[in-house]
């Protein structure tokens, strides 16, 4: 169990720490949306995505290491990288909200409909069992969504995905000294 002060400490360097995420996840929002019209964007996407887990590693260890003195339990670690996390969704929500409703204009929109008008990606869809009918009633529901939806929906996925991997990160992050033989750590 961590006392007060350490909890106000975790949550102070997680809120620094999403920053630093959130900004990663911006930058890689960024270039998904650019990719559309510029293609070699993709490759900074597809980077983003990569750094995201390792960033968010390196981040807890830093935060393991430098601060609390390299010990950190499961759960100590879960709660650092999920507050993480949910900073991060929060500013990568802002960004969203910020651009959808201030500089998209249903650019996002139009280039998705443009794309789906292609013959080849209609029959990829086709090949694959999915229904372009259907695909296309889905993305004219899209279409309608306002920026606040777009932003509520990215920072909902973002806040699940990130749950899961910050299992899965504060299970390798994890660090406890070996109790010694007279029961003291």
């Amino acid at each position: 169990m961590i006392s007060p002060s350490e909890y106000i400490q975790l949550k102070a360097f997680a809120r620094q720490d999403g920053f630093f995420l959130g900004c990663l996840w911006i930058f890689t929002l960024g270039c998904f949306i650019g990719s559309m019209s510029d293609s070699p964007l993709q490759i900074g996407f597809i980077a983003g995505v990569i750094t995201t887990p390792i960033m968010m590693y390196r981040l807890l260890k830093r935060y393991r290491d430098r601060i609390i003195g390299g010990n950190i339990s499961f759960k100590r670690a879960f709660c650092f990288v999920a507050l993480m996390v949910v900073y991060a969704a929060i500013i990568l929500a802002a960004a969203t909200f910020i651009y959808f409703y201030f500089f998209d204009d249903g650019a996002f929109m139009s280039h998705m409909q443009q794309q789906m008008a292609i013959p080849q990606i209609r029959n990829s869809f086709t090949n694959a069992g999915m229904d372009v009918k259907m695909l296309d009633e889905q993305l004219g529901l899209l279409s309608q969504s306002r920026p606040v939806d777009m932003a509520f929906s990215l920072f909902c996925n973002s806040t699940f995905t990130g749950f899961i991997a910050a299992a899965v990160i504060a299970l390798i992050g994890k660090k406890t000294q070996p109790k010694t033989s007279e029961g003291l750590r």
